[in-house]
């Protein structure tokens, strides 16, 4: 067997094992976090990760911390079967971590708050260091911008922290750093593709990474536009500079002279392959539905170990994302309706 059928064969495995409609359903309905981690350790395939833990005693920071390191669980196992490549997709999906979690330690130097320090404790995944590009365990002792610096010596986010670093920690643009952070990510991932064979599979392989941009910008002006009445300039500032099936014009067309609602119609015929019958409840939800479907599409109907790696890596983030989401309800005690609203599969 070819490491492509392999990867392919092995990748099908796992999707058929997630979770289905009727289970999300039974966890919406829990009433409590060791309610849900009981539930996820003995009745669906995390088992093996929750393995061990006291579901009675687990607090919702160290669950959705198992859980995002089910991803990594995962991926090793994809590894095996292909090639540099795909290893260094794993590498692109770890720099979401590093960002988070230093975006996170910015939020601490910040405000000081302890709450936001025990998230970092509890977010650390440990076993996955070999990936990570500075060393991990030292963010929950960072009190500082130099200290943080100093953890993140010789990587790239050296000069984007620098850049940001101020003495009047209440002047720091968040925004503005979690973009040039975010853009670091986009340029690693496009050097990635660029490593690839270069047929009709690149294709599918820029559309996986770039549509995330181009969705994450057309999130925003829909959003700016809708809920602050933002002005073209102001929103320009937000943009990632990547498209994906818009043209550059269009995008600064919608920005100049589009309200919200048309927005929204011009992103359904853009991406209608991928917005049939899709109901919209609001625009985070629906372009996670918009790239859901395109990762099943792409892993469903290609062999490559690439886009099957890369499109597997979509769909396994996305029911990690709906599991916090359920977590994150239940634990605010928000209606099972709402959660139900904001799930994607």
């Amino acid at each position: 067997m070819s490491s492509e059928l392999a990867m392919s064969t092995k990748a099908r495995a796992m999707f058929g094992s997630r979770l289905q409609a009727n289970e999300y359903e039974t966890l919406i309905q829990k009433k409590s976090v060791p309610e849900v981690a009981s539930y996820l350790k003995n009745e669906t395939y995390f088992s093996k990760t929750l393995d061990g833990i006291n579901e009675k005693a687990i607090h919702r920071e160290q669950l959705e911390s198992l859980l995002r390191m089910d991803i990594f669980h995962r991926l090793e196992k994809l590894e095996r079967y292909g090639g540099e490549n795909d290893r260094g997709f794993i590498y692109a999906f770890v720099m979401r971590s590093e960002i988070r979690m230093i975006l996170a330690c910015v939020r601490y130097i910040v405000t000081n708050d302890e709450e936001i320090r025990s998230g970092i404790i509890s977010d650390l995944p440990m076993f996955a260091q070999k990936y990570f590009s500075f060393d991990i365990k030292r963010l929950p002792e960072v009190t500082s911008f130099s200290e943080l610096l100093d953890v993140l010596k010789g990587t790239a986010y050296e000069r984007i922290i620098f850049k940001y670093q101020s003495e009047r920690l209440e002047e720091i643009d968040y925004i503005a750093l979690e973009h040039d952070l975010e853009l670091e990510l986009y340029k690693d991932t496009i050097q990635l593709l660029d490593l690839t064979k270069k047929n009709e599979v690149n294709v599918a392989l820029d559309q996986l990474i770039m549509s995330k941009a181009e969705l994450i910008n057309l999130s925003a002006i829909y959003r700016l536009k809708k809920y602050f009445k933002e002005s073209s300039l102001t929103i320009e500032k937000f943009m990632l500079p990547y498209t994906c099936f818009f043209k550059k014009h269009e995008l600064d067309d919608m920005i100049e002279n589009c309200d919200a609602d048309e927005v929204l119609e011009r992103v359904a015929k853009k991406y209608h392959r991928y917005t049939h019958d899709l109901r919209f409840t609001s625009i985070e939800q629906y372009v996670q539905m918009i790239q859901f479907n395109m990762g099943h599409h792409m892993f469903e109907y290609y062999q490559d170990s690439h886009v099957v790696f890369l499109s597997y890596l979509l769909l396994a983030e996305t029911e990690i994302q709906n599991l916090i989401n359920i977590i994150e309800g239940i634990r605010y005690q928000i209606a099972p309706d709402r959660i139900r609203a904001l799930l994607v599969y």
